[in-house]
This record gives structure tokens, sequence and C-alpha cells, in this order.
């Protein structure tokens, strides 16, 4: 009982946040489960088109990456073992694609997408690109507003740190302090107000706990 007391509370909270993304201009939907929104993504997405794919925990652990691959999509993404220009390239790579395929550090109750990035090539992608921008976000995303989801990005920085072996100061500290040395990872906020002009965006909402 308790289970499905929660699948309808993150039903109708997903229901009224796609209200207000399409309010401020984005294409948005609720989806129940990953594989839902995995199923949605094949749908999206044309067998043909190339996707760009940055560093997104959810994007991959909802199987979109290797559906993709076994289907033919031309991916790009700067995940693996690669030089440094390698890497730069794939980014650059990533960002001009067909379908830039992300997710984000946080999502308002009012539909604002939060992101934070080190390198800056993520929320270039999501500001500005060649195609389509689908974000596909956990219901764990969800913050009350602005200013708690400005909390929340900088919180997902710590997980994010660990996975790449980059001590930074908030993974030593074990919260955010806002330092500012070399190995800080948040060099860049990107908060998308309302769909950009020019700009496509696509929004699915998981009823389930998805990245950090």
């Amino acid at each position: 009982m308790e289970h499905e007391n929660v699948i309808k509370a993150n039903e109708i909270i997903g229901g009224d946040v796609v209200k207000a993304l399409n309010r401020r201009g984005f294409e948005a939907e609720y989806v129940p489960t990953g594989q839902d929104a995995l199923k949605r993504i094949l749908e999206i997405i044309p067998p043909d088109a190339s996707v760009g794919i940055p560093g997104t925990v959810t994007v991959r652990d909802i199987g979109a990456l290797d559906a993709l691959k076994e289907r033919g999509n031309i991916i790009y993404q700067h995940w693996g073992k690669m030089t440094p220009q390698e890497m730069r390239e794939a980014r650059f790579k990533e960002n001009e694609a067909d379908v830039f395929l992300t997710s984000a550090n946080a999502l308002t109750r009012d539909g604002e997408i939060i992101n934070i990035d080190g390198t800056g090539n993520r929320v270039a992608g999501m500001a500005w690109g060649r195609g389509l921008v689908l974000f596909v976000i956990g219901i764990n995303k969800l913050a009350f507003d602005l200013a708690d989801g400005l909390k929340r990005a900088k919180a997902a920085t710590i997980p994010n740190a660990v996975r790449q072996n980059v001590e930074t100061a908030c993974v030593k500290a074990g919260h955010c302090v806002n330092c500012l040395n070399d190995e800080s990872m948040c060099r860049a906020i990107l908060i998308l107000n309302q769909a950009v002009k020019g700009r496509k965006y696509h929004v699915i909402i998981i009823g389930e706990n998805f990245g950090y």
C-alpha cells in the first residue's frame, strides 16, 4: 500500500512539474519507470540520428546508451579511455549531434532546469547546440525552488567527483565549501528559465530515482 501511495504521489507531483515546464516552452511528459523512459527515448530519437551523450549517469543507468548503439545510432561521448585531445573533440561532437541526450542536476517544482559544470560543455550543449535537447530526469532531482535547486546541483558534484576519482574540496569536507581552485567542478551554472529561442526541448520526468 505504501509503495502504491508513493507511485501516486510521484505521478501527481510529476504531472504538476510537466505543466510548469510546458508553460515555460518545454515539451514535457511524465513516465512512471526507467523502462518507460527508455521506450520514449527510442520513439523520440530517429534511428538515423546522431546522439551526443555528455556526462550523465541517468541516461546510462536506464540503458539508453546501449540501446541506441544496438539500434545503430551514431553516438558521441567523452567517457572511457581517451587522450585529453580526443576528449576535447568528443565534447564538441556531442554538442553538434542531431540530439543532445542528457539529464539535469536539479529541476524546480516551477519548471526551472538547473545544471552545474566544470568544463562547460554540458551547459553549452543545453543552451546552444545543433538539434533537439532531450532531458531525462529522475523524480529525485526535483527541488522546491531555485535556491533549493542550486543547493541540490552543488551537492550532486560530490558523488560525481567520487565517480571520476577527483579529490575536490567538497569530497574531502563532505559538503560544498564554495572552493575556488584547480579541482573545482562548479565553474559554470546554467538555469533554463524558459526554452531558449530557436531550440527544441523535450523533458521526460521519471517517477523513480536515477542519477545523483
